[in-house]
């Protein structure tokens, strides 16, 4: 029982720093003095999940699928959201937009499998990447 409570705190609280580096993103497009890079938001992640956002939208995607099995706090609510993040962070000039879209993209549609109901949502949110990925090749 134990065990299983120490789980789904580690769950809450990986879902919590992803919202909390999202509300971050969001403040820096709101206000323009407000300076938060990728790489602050990397370090901030790293430090807290113990893996770089970085080295997750490199990862090819055999190695991707072995890695979220190996990390419980991945579950369907957190890698929407950190999809989500990943989106966020694909405007930052530090980024390869097409790599971290693409690895957002990815995570939406594995918790599309993973969720096994139809949100209009997420399939707006990977019509919106596909499109600006799209707008990225030409």
């Amino acid at each position: 029982m134990e065990r299983r409570d120490y789980i789904i705190d580690e769950i809450q609280k990986f879902g919590q720093m992803v919202l909390g580096l999202i509300g971050k993103l969001a403040k820096r497009r709101q206000e323009e003095q407000y300076d938060f890079s990728l790489s602050m938001a990397d370090q901030e992640f790293e430090s807290e999940a113990g893996f770089s956002l970085r080295m997750l939208a490199e990862m090819d995607p055999g190695s991707l699928d072995a890695f979220i099995r190996n990390h419980p706090e991945l579950n369907a609510t957190n890698l929407e959201l950190l999809a989500d993040l990943l989106i966020e962070l694909s405007d930052d000039p530090g980024c390869d937009p097409k790599t971290f879209l693409s690895r957002g993209r990815d995570l939406l549609e594995k918790v599309t499998g993973l969720d096994k109901t139809f949100s209009a949502e997420r399939e707006g949110k990977i019509a919106f990447i596909n499109s600006r990925l799209q707008r990225l090749d030409s």
